[in-house]
């Protein structure tokens, strides 16, 4: 969830390249002065910082299209710092899977999959030998109140979880309307990867393309 300085900056941003778009000679300009203020803002490691920042003298001397060039600057780098920061989460659960002998780990999850009431979520689960993974979510489906279930195998670092493959050639998109058939289908892929029995296209027994 974002907070209202970050909402700010992400208002910026928008007002920043809508404005930008017709005019060639003022969008490259603005991505030159965008550019340069994200790299001034590398040492900034946390949120709190940037806010900090962002509240400070140089604030109140931007006119108005360097201000909003500055607010989209801190968007950028506020969404780098994020992004690390799920990284480094990321990376400290297969660590702890791993230490504590599991198979599989819980890279990340929004919503609540095992709910008495069904309602939208989102796992992503990776098997910690292979790097595979299954992503299993649930959405309301366009124009209608029901849910609708869904999975894709795709293929990540093992040691970080960063993707690799989104489409490595296994179960690239399955969807229905039975919450039922995405757990069979989910549990059979597990099985399946767990026992090795699936062929990776353009990879060999070693991983390697």
């Amino acid at each position: 969830m974002s907070s209202p300085v970050q909402d700010e900056w992400m208002e910026c941003e928008r007002e920043l390249h809508a404005t930008a778009m017709p005019d060639v000679e003022r969008y490259e300009n603005d991505l030159r002065t965008l550019r340069a203020q994200v790299d001034g803002l590398k040492d900034l490691e946390t949120l709190e910082q940037l806010v900090e920042a962002w509240r400070g003298p140089a604030a109140a001397d931007s006119d108005r299209r360097s201000r909003l060039a500055r607010g989209a600057a801190f968007a950028l780098r506020a969404r780098e710092i994020d992004a690390l920061a799920r990284g480094r989460l990321i990376e400290e659960r297969i660590v702890h899977a791993r230490a504590a002998g599991e198979q599989w780990v819980v890279l990340q999850q929004t919503g609540d999959g095992e709910a008495a009431v069904a309602t939208p979520f989102n796992i992503a689960t990776m098997h910690l030998d292979s790097g595979l993974a299954t992503l299993a979510m649930a959405q309301y489906g366009a124009m209608t109140n029901s849910l609708v279930y869904s999975l894709t195998v795709i293929r990540l670092h093992s040691e970080s979880g960063v993707l690799i493959d989104a489409t490595p050639g296994l179960e690239d998109w399955m969807e229905t309307k039975d919450r039922g058939e995405l757990d069979a289908a989910v549990a059979l892929w597990r099985q399946r990867i767990e026992t090795g029995n699936i062929a990776i296209p353009g990879v060999g027994a070693d991983g390697c393309r």
